[in-house]
């Protein structure tokens, strides 16, 4: 299998994943860990997360936090794609350990 197609069965599988359910943030770093080898340092499998995102974007996804509100899903953060890859990216430096990258952000549709 080619880099890109393994890139777009990543890509295409969270974006379906989204529009049916919230994406927690370790499921979209778990496809780029896959992405980046068993080899990546912390800094490719970064680039991976941001790529990716940046797809998820492309394809109508939002980024945003869950909401606490019964029944409530997700909360846009509603800013631009330059944002919201910078936000994320500014996180994961700001976070450092992997483990704390949980409550970054979620992925899906706001209805």
């Amino acid at each position: 299998m080619s880099e890109n197609q393994g890139y777009l069965e990543e890509l295409n599988y969270l974006v379906d994943y989204a529009r049916m359910s919230p994406v927690y943030f370790f499921l979209v770093r778990d496809s780029a860990e896959c992405l980046a080898g068993d080899s990546a340092k912390e800094s490719e499998i970064r680039q991976e997360t941001l790529r990716l995102i940046s797809g998820m974007l492309d394809q109508g996804i939002q980024v945003g936090d869950m909401g606490s509100a019964e029944g409530e899903d997700l909360l846009p953060w509603g800013i631009s794609k330059e944002e919201t890859l910078r936000r994320v990216a500014d996180e994961m430096r700001r976070l450092e350990d992997p483990q704390r990258f949980i409550g970054i952000c979620w992925f899906g549709t706001a209805d």
